[in-house]
Parts: structure tokens; sequence; C-alpha cells
């Protein structure tokens, strides 16, 4: 899920991650005639689903989620603690850093 200050901006569906948060970004984008809509900063949260089958089903994010969410406009990503697989955490954290990307794990 991807929001913009308390609105949801776009939800995960079959397209994956990374697709979704360049939706986002672009629907931002497109709201920019009009600067009193929404703060322009997006936060991505990963989370699972309640019941999601860990053995088939594992939300993961990876060192280019980081640099697609840099390209979206989106400055933090939530992560649900213990359930998210970083695929190369050092990775991540680098990127992450580099971008000035706020990680927060629940």
């Amino acid at each position: 899920m991807v929001v913009a200050e308390t609105a949801c901006v776009a939800v995960e569906a079959m397209e994956g991650t990374d697709a979704t948060i360049e939706r986002a970004g672009q629907i931002m984008a497109s709201l920019e005639s009009d600067p009193s809509t929404l703060s322009r900063a997006l936060t991505v949260v990963k989370i699972a689903k309640p019941n999601q089958d860990m053995r088939f089903d594992v939300p993961v994010i990876g060192a280019k989620t980081i640099e697609v969410m840099q390209r979206a406009g989106a400055a933090c990503l939530g992560l649900d603690a213990g359930k998210c697989l970083l695929l190369d955490g050092n990775a991540i954290i680098v990127a992450a850093d580099a971008r000035e990307i706020a990680i927060v794990a629940d």
C-alpha cells in the first residue's frame, strides 16, 4: 500500500510492489497542478495479510524497490517486522540512506 498523508494512493495487486509504487508516483504527479492536494511525500507500507500463508507468499523488498521509491517521491518505507523478507538487507539500508528514505519496522 502507498499512502500520502492519510489517503491511500495505491494498493498492491497482481502487478507487484515496484509497479504499485510507480503507479502511486504517477497518480501524485498528475495532481501537481493543484498545490492544495495532499503532501507529495509518499509512504510505502509492506505488510503481510492476516492469515497469509508465509510458505508460498512472503512480502519481499529489494534494493530496486528503494530506487523505485525515490523516483516515485516516497520518503518512508514501513515494514511488518518479522514477516517481510529483505533481499540483501545491507544493500537496502545503503540504498535507503543514499536516497534519504526512512525505514521503519514494527
